[in-house]
This record gives structure tokens, sequence and C-alpha cells, in this order.
């Protein structure tokens, strides 16, 4: 600090305070930590490797838990695309004292079901938008990819044809029957059974869990904008899919549509 008494105390003054200024940035960068790195965000299920065997299997619980929540006993539901009732019998189960309707058009699957089932009313027949009779693929190897029409399917499996019935459901409901919840799962033929049932789902606005997806529906040349419009527009439901992602606008339903990673959706009031 000597030599600065051979400066005018003013310019002694400046010095200093830039030697003030100096050391004090240095001590701020000393003391105050560097920001933290920002979070990396999180993967989407492409890049986490997209597995739809468990997409199908968390479907399927939600639809279960859904179920428990929501359905009282006395509750009715509907179960187009039957199978061999793994869904109508928490139908049952959950909802003892309502009046169940199942739609199953395989005649074997239709006999075991009301076999299973005594108490629920079983109609051997598919349903879409006009009643009849047509050709129904029949998936020898899993009845469960069965439908009006070939559909993409992930194995070589052998397929055979046969006639059956095709129903309305506006046609076929007694006019006192209120529906609490209609679950549609027919391997892409969605569209016939919902404008078939559009009377019914406007004026009774129950819960309906379908199934939407390409490989399937695309085959009835029907996208997304098909079901929006018939659900949300002229319904008046709202649509989440099955991890309460909702209510989807018409441009996300159609993101899950194209991308393949959600087929299975709800719709409600």
């Amino acid at each position: 600090m000597a030599d600065l008494r051979r400066y005018p105390n003013a310019v002694a003054a400046r010095f200093a305070d830039r030697v003030a200024a100096a050391l004090a940035h240095r001590l701020e960068a000393r003391l105050v930590p560097a920001p933290a790195p920002a979070a990396p965000a999180a993967p989407t299920e492409q890049q986490q490797g997209f597995d739809p065997l468990a997409r199908e299997g968390r479907d399927n619980e939600h639809l279960m838990l859904l179920l428990g929540f929501l359905l009282r006993e006395d509750d009715c539901c509907i179960d187009i695309g039957a199978n061999r009732g793994r869904f109508l019998a928490e139908m049952v189960r959950r909802a003892p004292r309502g009046r169940h309707i199942a739609w199953e058009p395989i005649p074997a699957l239709a006999a075991e079901l009301r076999e299973a089932f005594p108490n629920v009313e079983v109609h051997e027949a598919a349903v879409s938008s006009e009643a009849g009779r047509t050709e129904f693929v029949v998936v020898k190897d899993d009845p469960g990819y069965s439908g009006l029409r070939e559909r993409t399917y992930p194995a070589e499996f052998t397929t055979e044809r046969i006639e059956v019935v095709i129903e309305r459901l506006d046609d076929e409901l007694p006019a006192d029957y209120v529906p609490a919840l209609i679950k549609i799962d027919v391997e892409g033929a969605e569209r016939g059974v919902i404008e078939g049932a559009i009377e019914t789902i406007t004026r009774h606005q129950p819960v309906i869990v379908f199934e939407h997806g390409l490989g399937g529906s695309d085959h009835y040349g029907t996208n997304s904008d098909h079901i929006y419009d018939l659900l949300v527009e002229q319904a008046g439901l709202r649509i989440f899919d099955m991890d309460a992602d909702g209510p989807l606008t018409r441009e996300r339903l159609a993101e899950h549509f194209t991308s393949g990673t959600r087929w299975n959706f709800l719709a409600r009031p």
C-alpha cells in the first residue's frame, strides 16, 4: 500500500475502488454455487421401448378397478364382444342385481356364456349400424381377434369364415333399459356399434369402455375423427385414455391413435 502515496488522493481512491470491485467479484464467484443442471425430461414410451403387452395389461387392470369403483349393485351393463366373459364376470360380481346383456357371435363362445352366466341375456350375434346377416372371420388360434373383417394379427393365425346375425343395439334394448356401462371390444368395428347405439348413448349417457386402434379400426376405414364426432360432438361425452388422461381433444385422440401406444379408451359424461 506504500506505493499509493505517490498518487493524488482522488486517483488513489479510484484505484482502491477497482481493486475492491475485483476482489468482490472473485469472492462472489466462490460463495455463490453454480446453478444445478436441469433435470432431464422423462423418457417417452417410445424411448423406453414400448411394450404393447404391458400396456394392455395395465389397461385391463384399470378397467377392473373402474368396475369396482363405478358400479352400484343394481346397475345394468352391456358387454359387446364378450368372448369368454372375463369382464362380464366382474360386471355380474359388482352389480349382482343389475340386468346384464352380452353379445358374442361365435356360437361355441355364446354357449359357454349362457352356461356360465345363466342370469345374463346372451345374444349370439354381432353388433353394428345395420341389422341383417353377414360373414364373420373366426380366428381359431385366438378367438379374441375374431371380427367382421380380417385385421392385422400378431402371428400367422388360422381363420374360418362363418355366417352370423347382426343386430343394432338401439333396436334390441327394451324401452325401459338404462345401461350404466357399455363395453365394446369388436376388433376395429366399434364405429358401426356406436352408430347403431347412438340413440341409447345420447339419451342415457352411460360410461363406454371401447377399443379403437391401428391394426383393427383402419381395416374398417375408421379413424379417431369418426369416433370423436360420434361420442363427443353428437352424444356429448368426454373421452379419456385408461390412465385417466383427458378429456382428450380431437387432436390428442388422433395422436394416441396414430402413435399406436393407446387403443383402449373410456367415454363418460
